[in-house]
């Protein structure tokens, strides 16, 4: 009884974290795999309790075997965007399940019937293996999956036929349960289900976790980083910046009026003039660089590689580029303009000292008449204050 519960007990509690899990994964992976190992826990317990009589439960167990390793199958390539084979692995459960209903029925027959379960299973769980070893890049979790794929598809060709080798047959009808083949069967299927469902649920886990923190340092308004995310980023792209030598430079941006854009168009224009400010600075800034809203409409651009000239031209593509977006709910003669402050991170510096710097540029470009470019002169070259360079086309206030 011990032996006949193993399988069904730790399917059922397999099955009911991946569902727990699945209530907070948005894709259907998990759930698809909830339903595999529920599937698994109906299927082994059928075998041993037999509600149907003998030969329709074992027909139903291992049709739901087979069913549940298909749907198995179809979560574990929907984890990289794939379609797992269906029509092929529908074609193997109906030749499998033939031959398994002319061993119960047509010509009872304990091996026809061990074979027919064996190779079927093992067909689909060979054509997920080689489904998931033509996917390229896999991480560690990959080859854990897949090396239990190659496990059980090696195991339930190989180790029934050693069995029958060994022992001249698999058992008898009648002690088929105490039998070499039974027990091996078991221990195998657990090894199999432990280790999928084990790395299935870590899996989850860390991408939610992930989610939670991606989410945790997200503006949800804007799509851009919020003031907690940026400043971890920036802590990060700094250092890695400074190990390789490169420089770093720092644009802080703020939306020209814009309470007047709210007092006078409302805040759902507002709304949508900071998600079209963020777009625009993103786009612009093109990838590996960090771009956060610091609050209100403020954000920052950091960029690693780049010293201030080139932050510069890039702060400038964004105050252009703003310019040329019509923003419902606004008159078209009417466009969002941008002031720009750049400053280069020097050494030793920190980043509290550098947003000061970035700061003040871009109080000078506001106080210059906004939608403009200041740059903040480098601390050692500021002998008679920070100095300011004209953006290439001369802005006007509003």
């Amino acid at each position: 009884m011990f032996v006949a519960l193993v399988v069904p007990t730790l399917s059922g509690i397999f099955s009911a974290s991946l569902f727990l899990l699945a209530r907070h994964q948005v894709d259907r992976v998990v759930e698809r795999a909830a339903f595999a190992y529920a599937g698994f826990a109906i299927g082994m317990s059928l075998q041993y309790f037999e509600p149907f009589g003998f030969a329709l439960s074992r027909f139903l167990s291992n049709a739901i075997f087979l069913a549940s390793m298909v749907v198995l199958s179809t979560a574990l390539m929907a984890r990289h965007g794939r379609r797992a084979p269906l029509v092929a692995m529908s074609a193997i459960v109906v030749v499998a399940l033939t031959a398994l209903a002319w061993g119960l029925i047509g010509e009872p027959n304990l091996t026809l019937r061990v074979a027919a379960a064996s190779l079927g299973f093992a067909a689909v769980s060979g054509l997920l293996a080689y489904k998931l070893w033509r996917i390229s890049g896999p991480t560690l979790v990959d080859r854990i999956l897949l090396g239990a794929a190659v496990f059980i598809t090696a195991g339930s060709v190989i180790r029934p036929a050693v069995i029958y080798l060994l022992q001249g047959g698999l058992g008898t009808e009648q002690l088929f349960f105490q039998s070499l083949y039974w027990l091996s069967l078991v221990l195998s299927a657990v090894f199999f289900l432990s280790i999928i469902a084990l790395t299935l649920i870590s899996s989850a886990s860390l991408d939610t976790i992930e989610t939670l923190r991606t989410e945790a340092g997200t503006d949800m308004l804007s799509g851009a980083l919020n003031r907690r995310g940026f400043e971890q980023g920036a802590i990060r792209l700094i250092r890695k910046a400074e190990c390789q030598g490169q420089p770093v430079s720092l644009v802080l941006a703020d939306l020209d009026h814009f309470k007047q854009v709210n007092d006078h168009f409302g805040h759902a224009c507002g709304d949508a003039a900071i998600r079209k400010f963020a777009e625009c600075l993103v786009e612009q800034a093109g990838a590996d660089v960090l771009v956060g809203r610091l609050g209100g409409e403020e954000f920052a651009i950091l960029a690693s590689g780049v010293a201030a000239p080139a932050a510069r031209l890039m702060a400038e593509g964004m105050r252009v580029g703003l310019s040329l977006y019509a923003l419902d709910g606004m008159p078209a003669d009417r466009r969002l303009t941008a002031s720009f402050g750049v400053a280069q991170l020097t050494p030793s510096e920190t980043l509290a000292s550098l947003v000061e710097r970035a700061d003040q540029a871009l109080y000078a470009a506001k106080a210059a008449g906004r939608d403009r470019v200041r740059v903040s002169a480098l601390p050692e070259e500021a002998r008679e204050g920070e100095e300011a360079l004209e953006p290439a086309r001369a802005g006007h206030g509003h």
